[in-house]
């Protein structure tokens, strides 16, 4: 089995199948992210790691003005073909390119896991908010990294845990305010899911 692929590569391969799994991938933010997507109406906010779209097609239904941003060519392709109407960018999240304070909100779901520190990517998210902008985050703690096969066989995409309070005081080193922290508990795969809502 080949593992830890680099996100890239591991999802140029993934791109095809990630879709299928959908379900599973909303069962981390048990719901919490609705309100803050469906208060986006009329903000311009940048799905950062954005994959397929599962948060950037919600955040266009809720009425905002949305930029989906991510590292994989193939799952910003899938995006596309959904809905034109949202900007696609291929990008590295450790250095957005946007001007600073493009944005009233920054979401990012299951997307850190696969950086091995967080401090220049929250840097980059507090450059492209608008004053009093926020940042909505999750972050997920794989137990043991997901197991994936295609025709090729098996495979893990490179993944990096960052602990809750770690991740917490990052946020707040770099100013951000702590407006909302949820921990909710999952199982097998997953050990816990951080939600966390960031103001600059």
């Amino acid at each position: 089995m080949e593992r830890r692929l680099e996100p890239k590569e591991g999802y140029a391969r993934y791109a095809t199948d990630y879709d299928r799994r959908l379900s599973y991938w909303d069962t981390f933010e048990q719901n919490i992210l609705i309100s803050w997507i469906n208060s986006s109406k009329g903000l311009k906010v940048l799905d950062a790691g954005a994959g397929s779209g599962r948060i950037s097609l919600k955040l266009l239904e809720a009425g905002a003005e949305v930029t989906a941003l991510d590292i994989s060519p193939e799952m910003l392709s899938l995006l596309r073909q959904k809905s034109p109407r949202i900007t696609t960018v291929e990008g590295d999240m450790e250095a957005l390119p946007f001007e600073d304070a493009s944005f009233d909100r920054v979401f990012s779901s299951l997307a850190i896991v696969h950086l091995k520190d967080v401090t220049s990517f929250f840097d980059e998210v507090y450059r492209v908010l608008k004053d009093d902008g926020l940042f909505i985050l999750v972050n997920i703690h794989y137990r043991k990294p997901l197991v994936l096969q295609d025709s090729q066989g098996k495979y893990t995409i490179q993944c990096y845990n960052h602990y809750p309070p770690y991740v917490r005081k990052v946020a707040e080193e770099l100013a951000f305010g702590i407006e909302q922290e949820e921990i909710l508990t999952e199982g097998d795969d997953v050990w816990v899911s951080q939600i966390l809502v960031l103001k600059k």
